[in-house]
């Protein structure tokens, strides 16, 4: 592991801390801006990338539903941006099967259940960082 690269605690710390002071329309302008319109809206259960505008200019509301599959989102995705990973790489994890993961992808992990074993999602996150 790079030296210069700060702690995988320290990340997620920093993360978590920040994702506490996002409200609803900056949490999805982060997904939308790390992972593409179209990956928020599948994980936010809209019918299309118009909804997703629509979150972040306040004109839709967000469920709480969505909000909790996004905040789950947010905390992987984030800490792969912050330990180095690029928005296309990030997009491909989430949409990819993973091994960790029983062979699901992250994102259908999410939609199925934002609380499902978070420490397994994030362990699954970090992986594609470290390897």
């Amino acid at each position: 592991m790079d030296s210069a690269r700060p702690s995988v605690d320290a990340v997620y710390d920093q993360v978590t801390t920040r994702l506490a002071t996002l409200d609803g329309c900056e949490l999805v302008e982060r997904m939308r801006t790390l992972l593409g319109a179209r990956l928020v809206a599948y994980l936010a259960g809209a019918s299309s990338t118009s909804t997703v505008a629509g979150y972040i200019d306040g004109a839709v509301p967000i469920s709480g539903y969505a909000r909790d599959r996004l905040r789950a989102a947010y905390t992987v995705a984030a800490l792969q941006h912050q330990l180095g990973a690029t928005p296309g790489l990030i997009q491909a994890w989430f949409q990819g099967r993973n091994p960790l993961l029983n062979d699901r992808a992250p994102a259908r992990v999410i939609v199925d259940d934002p609380s499902y074993n978070r420490h397994t999602i994030v362990s699954a996150a970090v992986a594609l960082v470290i390897e």
